[in-house]
């Protein structure tokens, strides 16, 4: 009997073991994306959390971070993985795993402003949320004026009010922040298209869960596939 219970332990001691862990996730607090409602988290970044924690039968532990913070942590192994734009900084402490959706990058200058190309943007003085980084500025980045600030509702409002001639984020992003303040697009300079990025599944090098990165892909996979992503934007944009 002994040796029945024994055999029964080391074969499913493993088990028990991995379903009493967890992966701890960072969340950039940006809204839509991950933010506080009425005391609980919420936004597109949170749902598709959650949605991955379904397919991968473990715990995913959620941390809400300010986007730098959030790579920071990413970088220390304080947080295994995170969705987000990549670049080459992340690309420098983490692993991309998966892409999971794009959104069309954007210069919105003030009201009369024409920015037809990149040149335009050399001589203006811009901002963007801290810690935000874009692949169009791989090269080119410190020849632009780009004030970091808090949020994009800072940045929103230093526009409105011309203490910037212009600011750079997520299409998408800036007009639902724009709604929330009650302002439109239509209010500013005709965009400037600067580029398209893509958020991935991007996992720290110094993570100690490096055995879950296949299977976190897979799950990813499946929500891909079964247009899940596209569900959970479309439930916060339209």
């Amino acid at each position: 009997m002994k040796k029945l219970i024994l055999i029964v332990y080391f074969l499913f001691a493993p088990l028990l073991t991995y379903a009493n862990e967890n992966l701890r996730v960072g969340l950039f607090h940006i809204v839509p994306y991950a933010y506080i409602e009425e005391g609980k988290l919420t936004g597109i970044s949170y749902d598709i959390i959650q949605s991955l924690e379904q397919e991968l039968n473990i715990k995913l532990e959620v941390k809400l971070l300010p986007y730098k913070r959030m790579l920071h942590h990413l970088e220390l192994g304080k947080i295994d993985f995170a969705i987000f734009f990549l670049s080459n900084y992340s690309e420098g402490f983490s692993e991309k795993i998966l892409a999971m959706y794009d959104l069309e990058t954007i210069v919105l200058g003030k009201k009369g402003l024409k920015i037809s190309t990149y040149e335009d943007l050399l001589n203006l003085h811009m901002a963007t949320p801290r810690g935000v980084r874009y692949n169009a500025f791989r090269s080119k980045n410190k020849q632009l004026n780009i004030t970091p600030v808090q949020d994009y509702k800072n940045a929103i409002l230093m526009l409105q009010y011309h203490n910037i001639d212009a600011i750079i984020g997520p299409k998408e992003i800036i007009i639902y922040q724009l709604k929330l303040l009650g302002l439109n697009i239509n209010d500013f300079a005709q965009p400037y298209v600067l580029t398209k990025n893509t958020a991935w599944i991007q996992f720290s090098n110094k993570s100690k869960k490096m055995r879950y990165k296949d299977s976190l892909k897979k799950a990813g996979k499946k929500l891909l596939e079964t247009n899940r992503i596209e569900e959970i934007i479309n439930k916060y944009y339209q």
